[in-house]
Formats: structure tokens, sequence, C-alpha cells
């Protein structure tokens, strides 16, 4: 369950406003919204994304905050025991009924608590199915004022909750909760009202102490019910007034009171430091109080905000690549962190030994800002960036989730933040934008920069040493003694492409079997799939590959194939650096990634309609002129180096060497992230391992789909992929066997650890023929251990957090099943625990769970029918068959094959994987077991 959403981190970028005073902004008109006379608040709006289906959501306006010192954790723990019981759905019959009906815990049914609100959610619930629709809303009631609490399932929950503090209590959750409450929140009551709590508390608290906060807090006067989704909103207002009215608001109930901060206006020096910790930080935060702004004041200054966000960060962006810079990254936000609490930040990975230095920079970059302000050609690119955008998301309104308004919705709950409509939104920041000046955004950012109320953290291992509080401060004086000049601004006005190109001709057209959907051969040999749909408007996806990789590379290559993708998207295209591209491409919404895996080369991205040239004029550049600036191959190896610290701290990473080395047999073409691996990235072997990857596009297939003129996009295609040269090579991958040796291979790790944890993954792979119905069992097989695992690892014995298990087949390089198993647990339960892993596999193989297996099958079925709308379904099933020659199916026909697969067929599988798999079998422990 989602519980640490510290703050509300979450401005509703990019909302905008204007000079019109004596107006108020509208409340979106589509919500239905209201009050019951117990107080209780609900909001309505009909939403088709996806189509058939309903979320809900119960918002409360209580959390950690309002725990007693005998209750801290158990805000938290509540939300746990609310799928534990209630007054009409015994024990876990709730989520039983659930999963019937294909709606999946975790993914569709879950919770977060924070410091001062508590949501639940059950997502894309079927709408056909009106007992469902009343079913879930008396869920709703429930949770409400009618949770079980019984003494059983508190004093079960109580060991699950450990275990979720065991596997959050991470080394940056660790360093970051000293700064927040030593710091950040320090004169407030929140810095002792963590949500995760303390697990005295949590291990010890007797029963009526979590009945107490139930009854204190959990009452309709802070309640909210959400319903977004594809209902009749009247019918659903009955629903809700006749469901939810009845409830009682009791008497003499405490006041549900608003916490405020003490600032003091001193600074605060804290080095947060933990031996588990791999990587140096720095970070400088100024508080604020909360400024409470209504209608205009707050869609102002948001707007404000996302322009000098968007300015300075761009700044930092330029300035980090420079070999001379002692920062790696640097990054700055401005946002409500708690709410009471705004707070001014940077964040700062120095280079090594680089602390001081990088803090200077940083610094004063933040305040050649606040003196200065924006250069006119940085607040021009930063308005047609943020109203291109919006335009965008104006256009594909229809396709924004049910979920994401019910987000947007529950958050105006919490905050009573303006929310209108998305097409007056847009429109207003449209306008607004015009009229933003340079002063607007000196005023808007001086009103947050102060000289007061600071605090400057340091985070890292133990064993370093580091700057003091005086050496900072020293620091931070001689930057604000500084005769700071103004930013200066380079822009060029060169073409992206300077040779004249002219469109080259089409071979060759052909339907695809199975979709209505054209594959063009062009003149060079690429060809070029198009599939016009509705599903998004305004965008575009392309996706291309070619059969081949690092599969054809040398062994001692590899190391510098890992690298060189990334490499050359730090180096820029044609005549730009990096910075220069970005500049020059301002305004325009594409992204374009070029990849080298083990099999293939690749290429993925996407575009507004109207910036689709932009993205094809990338897409040749890729090719035909690719960069490699040594600037960006030295900062990218620091950047790797400064990974590794983080790596060889990291416990986990141990095991997931050894199991990768296991996965295949100890394979010499293994790689693995070390300090031998960075040695041989060599920076001429990079532009000759890409130039040899990319040099052709004949042995490319690109696949478009998405709102498409085809007669356009065909002869964009034909203009830009039909220009770049061809290779005149047709290759093929080389299957370099990367298989498990034979039977069981067991890898053990001990290490030292703050946290004692194990970690457990079961790996099990062998030979299956590839097929779609011998792809579903698989699949089928890995939710359902995930079932049964879970319900005894977690449920039955509070030995873990969570268990995850999936089941996959493949046909490339060879046909193959994988189905893995994965928890963190108590390390005193790990061999009962991995031995329930076995336990089950072997279960499966003599009887099925028939509610278990319905579930899947609804679940899978359910899931499929939300994909068929959408782009990202199709652009797999496309490039699936022309890719990998694998047949298109409908939706009735999965359907159908879903619905012939039988619990023998489960069982025949599990009875495979159990008997004849190779086995990995990797365990983390703590070094003193």
């Amino acid at each position: 369950m989602r519980i640490f959403t510290f703050g509300a981190l979450l401005l509703m970028t990019f909302f905008g406003g204007n000079a019109q005073t004596g107006k108020e902004v509208p409340f979106d008109a589509s919500v239905r919204k209201g009050i019951l006379p117990n107080g209780m608040h609900y909001y309505i709006k009909h939403n088709e994304e996806p189509k058939e289906r309903a979320s809900f959501y119960f918002a409360q306006n209580v959390g950690s905050v309002l725990e007693k010192d005998t209750q801290r954790g158990l805000a938290h723990f509540l939300e746990h025991m609310a799928f534990n019981g209630t007054e009409h759905y015994p024990e876990k019959s709730m989520l039983a009924y659930l999963e019937k009906n294909g709606v999946k815990f975790g993914s569709e049914i879950n919770a977060f608590t924070a410091f001062d609100k508590t949501v639940y959610n059950i997502s894309k619930v079927p709408v056909t199915n009106q007992k469902l629709i009343d079913s879930t809303l008396l869920v709703l009631h429930d949770w409400s004022g009618s949770l079980s609490l019984t003494e059983k399932e508190i004093d079960a929950e109580r060991g699950v909750i450990n275990e979720e503090w065991r596997t959050r209590n991470t080394p940056g959750f660790r360093v970051a909760e000293k700064i927040w409450t030593e710091g950040v929140m320090e004169g407030s009551v929140y810095a002792k009202r963590m949500p995760i709590g303390l697990m005295s508390v949590v291990n010890n608290f007797e029963y009526d102490e979590l009945r107490d906060y139930y009854k204190r807090w959990y009452r309709p006067d802070q309640q909210a019910v959400v319903v977004v989704g594809d209902i009749d909103v009247d019918k659903m207002e009955e629903r809700i007034i006749s469901t939810f009215s009845s409830i009682p608001l009791k008497k003499n109930l405490p006041e549900r009171k608003e916490f405020d901060i003490t600032l003091n206006g001193g600074t605060r020096f804290i080095k947060s430091l933990d031996k588990e910790v791999g990587t140096v930080g720095v970070q400088f935060y100024i508080r604020n109080k909360a400024k409470k702004r209504e209608g205009f004041e707050y869609l102002d200054n948001s707007l404000k905000e996302s322009l000098v966000s968007y300015i300075l960060n761009n700044r930092y962006k330029e300035m980090v690549v420079k070999p001379d810079c002692p920062a790696l990254s640097a990054g700055y936000s401005y946002s409500n962190f708690i709410r009471p609490l705004d707070i001014l930040s940077l964040n700062i990975q120095p280079k090594t030994g680089m602390e001081l230095k990088s803090f200077e920079f940083a610094l004063t970059e933040l305040l050649r800002f606040v003196t200065h302000g924006a250069t006119e050609s940085e607040l021009q690119r930063a308005k047609i960036s943020i109203k291109n955008n919006q335009l965008s998301y104006l256009k594909n309104k229809d396709k924004i989730s049910s979920d994401s308004y019910a987000n947007s919705i529950y958050a105006h709950f919490f905050s009573k933040n303006p929310m209108p409509d998305v097409t007056w939104n847009v429109d207003y920041i449209v306008n607004r934008l015009e009229t933003i000046s340079n002063e607007d955004l000196l005023k808007h950012i001086r009103a947050n920069y102060k000289k007061e109320d600071i605090v400057v953290a340091v985070t890292g291992p133990e064993d370093k040493d580091y700057p003091g509080e005086d050496a900072f401060m020293e620091t931070y004086n001689k930057v604000h003694q500084s005769d700071l000049k103004p930013f200066e601004d380079t822009t060029s006005d060169e073409p992206l492409i300077a040779a004249q190109l002219t469109a080259r001709p089409v071979i060759k057209k052909e339907k695809l079997q199975g979709v209505d959907a054209n594959m063009y051969t062009l003149s060079n040999g690429a060809k070029v799939v198009i599939y016009p749909t509705t599903y998004d408007k305004d965008v575009i996806y392309i996706r291309g590959y070619s059969p081949g990789g690092t599969s054809l590379l040398e062994t001692p290559m590899l190391p510098s194939a890992d690298a060189v993708t990334y490499v050359a998207s730090q180096s820029g295209l044609g005549n730009f650096d990096k910075i220069a591209l970005g500049k020059k491409l301002a305004g325009t919404n594409t992204s374009l990634s070029m990849g080298l895996s083990e099999l293939s080369e690749s290429v993925s991205g996407r575009s507004t309609k109207s910036d689709i040239e932009v993205l094809f004029k990338k897409l040749y550049l890729s090719f035909e002129a690719p960069r490699f600036e040594q600037e960006a191959y030295d900062l990218a190896i620091k950047r790797f180096e400064k990974g590794l610290e983080q790596k060889k701290k990291n416990k986990k990473s141990t095991l997931q060497d050894s199991i990768s080395l296991a996965m295949s047999d100890h394979h010499k073409r293994t790689l693995l992230f070390n300090e031998s691996l960075l040695k041989q990235i060599d920076f001429q072997k990079l532009q000759n391992i890409y130039k040899d990857r990319f040099k052709g596009a004949d042995d490319f297939t690109f696949v478009l789909v998405g709102d498409i003129d085809e007669d356009q996009v065909l002869k964009l295609a034909q203009k830009y992929i039909g220009n770049i040269k061809p290779s005149g090579a047709k290759e093929s991958y080389i299957d370099h066997k990367y298989v498990p040796a034979d039977g069981k291979s067991v890898v053990r790790v001990k290490e030292e650890m703050e946290t004692p944890q194990t970690t457990v993954r079961v790996i099990f792979n062998g030979e299956m023929p590839y097929s779609l119905k011998n792809g579903l069992v698989v699949s089928m097989l890995g939710q359902l251990l995930e079932k049964s695992c879970h319900e005894v690892i977690r449920e039955e014995e509070g030995g873990s957090y969570g268990v995850g298990a999936s089941g996959s087949l493949t046909d490339i390089p060879d046909e193959r099943y994988t189905v893995s198993v994965g928890f963190d647990c108590n390390p005193d339960k790990t061999e009962q625990l991995l031995g329930v892993v076995y336990h089950e596999v072997n279960k499966l193989s003599e009887e099925i769970n028939a509610n278990d297996f319905n579930e899947v099958k609804m679940a899978m079925i359910k899931s499929r029918k939300e994909a068929v709308n959408n782009n990202s379904y199709w652009m797999s099933v496309i490039t699936s068959n022309v890719f990998y020659g694998r047949e298109i199916y409908t939706l009735n026909d999965y359907i159908a094959l879903v619905n012939t697969i039988t619990e023998n067929d489960i069982k025949k599988a599990a009875r495979t994987i159990a008997e004849k798999s190779d086995v990995v079998e990797g365990v983390l422990i703590p070094e003193n077991l």
C-alpha cells in the first residue's frame, strides 16, 4: 500500500491566471458536488476513459498528524485494517468479492496514509454490473464507520506492518527522514508523526487505542466520496445519497484542527550520514509559511512558479555538462511540503570532494535568478513550451483517465484550491502567458527567497569527511556578497538539417494481416508500417527494430556497447550539442531514443501531430549525423562512477549480480556493473559501435501508430527515412545461449545490514513450445502463484509486506518460459518462507483453487478490454507481428482463447515448472545469521 506522500508535492502544474479581478474561477461544471446532512462531501463526474469502468475514491481529511503519542503509526495501521473486515464484508471477503469481478488488489484496490490525509480507491470497476457498483459503494460506506477491528485481525496485521517498515527503511529514507524531522519540519507536530509510526507502538498498542483513533476521526464530516467513470451522474448521486446519508455524525467529537509550524528565523545545518548510503548529496531549503491563495491568485502563482522552475532547471542542465562545473546535477523546486509549510529547495549531486564548490555553484545560479530573473529568450522558450504542452493536453482531454480526474478532485477536497475544467484552464493559461513579464517572475521568486529559516544538509556515507557548518555558511555568505552579472543565453539560427532532402520512392505496399495497417517498403530497403487510430488525439508514436544487436559484437566490445546510446543521447545531433539542440527545439513536443540490446537495435519515440516532422528530422540525424562529444563522455563516466558508488552500498546489488551470473551459467559475455566494466568503456569504441550498429535503415522496420494523416506521414518517411543511406547488410542475431546451469543453482549472499532483512528470489526457467495459449497459461500460473504465496507468506505468516510473482513465455531467441517469485522477509523466517515457494508450485500441479482461477481469467479479460482502446496496445500488437512474426488476435479471439484454458492446462504447466525447470534460488541474508 502506498503510504508516503509527504506533503502535497503536487502543485496543480501549469495552472494560470490573469487580472480578471472581481470574478471567481469557475468550478468544473462537469463535476456534480454536494454535502450530505451529516457533513460528508461527494463528487461525481462522467468520464469514458476507460469505457464501461468507474473509479471510486474515499478521501478522509485525517492522517498521522492527529495521532496521540500512544498512537504513533495507528493511522497507517487503520488503513491496513480497512481491508481486513467490515460490517458487511467480514474478514477478507470484500477483497475476494472484488477480485472475483476482475478488480485486482494492489493495482486497482489500494490506499495510502499521509500526515493530513488518508485515501482509499477501488478503480476500473465494470459498470455493466449494477450489483457490483452498489456493493462497491457499500464498501466505502463500511470504511466510513463500520470496520470490524477484531483482535484476531489486528494481531495478524502487526507482522505485516513490521515487514512494511523493514522494506521501507532504506538508507535513502533514513537520511531523508533525519533532514525532514530535524530540519524541514522542525517546530511542528509533523516532525513526530511520520506515517509509518513507531514499531514499539505497532507491536504493543492496546486494541482500544486503534478503535479510539477510528471513532474520533473516521467520521462523515471529514470524508468525501469521489466517483468518476462511465456512469449516469443523476443515478449515481441518488445512490450516494441513499447509501451514505444514514451514517450518523456523532456528538461531542473533537475538532479537526489545522496545525501550524513555528519558524524561528534561524539556520539549521544537518549531516545525515548512513553507512549504507553510497553517494554524497547537498540539499538547501528555505522554509516559508504556506500562503493560502484563492482563485486567480492561486492560478497565477502556480503558473509563475512553473515558468521559474522551467527556466532555472534548464540553466542547471546547461551548466552541469561543462567540464569545470563542480556538480554532476542540480535541481530547483518550490512546493508545499506539509500543509503549513512551503519549501524552496535545491538538490545537488557534487562531483567527488566538491561539496562546497557545488553548493556555491547552485546557490549562485539561484541568486543570479533572484537578482536578474530570466533573459527574454529564456522567457519566450518557457512560455512556448508550456503553451504547446497545454494545447496538446487539451486536444487529448478525452483520454484523461478517470483515476487522474479523481486524484484532482480529492486534492481539491483537501486543499479547496480552484478546480476549473480543462478547456477553461488551458484557455486561461494560454492567454495569461502572453502578459507575464520578467518583472513578474522576479517579484514571484523574491517573495519566496529569504536569508532566514534555512536548512543546509549533507547526505552520504559515514566513512567520508565532509565540510562543516562554518564552511557552508562561509560559502553561503560569499555568494550573497558576490556581484552577480545577468545570465547570458546563447542561441543559434542554423537549421537542424542544412541539406535539401527529396522524397524517395515507395517500391512496395502491402496490407498487414489482422489489422487495418499498411506496410511500405522504401527504395533504400527500410520498411514503414502506418496505423492511423483515433484513441489519442494529437499524438503519434514510433518504434523501430532491426535484428542483430550486441550479439554480433566481440566480447571485448560489450562494455562500451552498454554505454553507447546513453553517451550519444548526451552529445546532441548534427551541428547541435545537447543543450543547443534543446534550445533549438524548445516549444516542440517530441522525444526519441535509440536502443541497443543483446538481440536488436531499436528506436522509440513520440510526437504531437504538429511536430511530427521534427521527430523525423531527429530520426534522420540519429542515423546520418550522430554526435559523440568528449565532454559528454567524460561526464557520463563520472555519473557512472557515482552510480557505482551507490551500487556498492546497495545490499541487494550483490545478490542481483550473483543471480545474473547464475541465470547465464557464468557466461563470459555476462556484464556486471563494476570497476572492470567502467575501465573498458572506450570513447573510440563507442563511436565505432554506434556507426556499425546504426549504419543504415535498410534492415529496420518502423511502426507508426496514432493520430496520423497517412499521406502526410508517408511523405515525411520517404523524405527522412528514405534518405538514410543503406548499408546493404541483412543481419540476424546470434543466440549465445544465456541459460542457467542444469538443475538447481543456489546463491547465498551475506551482507552487514542496518535493518536486518532477507531478500528471496526464486527463478524457474526451461524450454516450452511458444504459442499464445501457452504464454497465457504461464502468465496465469504466475498470477496464481502470487496469490497463493501472498496468502501464506503475508496473510498467514505475517512474514512479508508483499510477494511478487510472474510468468512469461518467449520465442526470442528461443522458446523458453520464466516463472519468478520474489519477496523481502523477516530473517528469522527465511527457510520456512522459502519452502513455501516450492510447496505452492507443487501444489498448483495437483490442485487449482477454482475461485482464484476464475479471478485471474476475469482480470485478464477485463484488462484486455481496457487495453484495446489505447495506442500502446496496438503498438505492441503490430510490432509483435512485424518484428517477430506473431499472429494478431482480435479481442474476441483473445477472450475465447482465455476461456478455453482449463485447470488441467495450469496443472500440466505447473508440473513442468516443478519437475523440469532449471532453478536459480537467490537469497540475501544479514551477515550475523
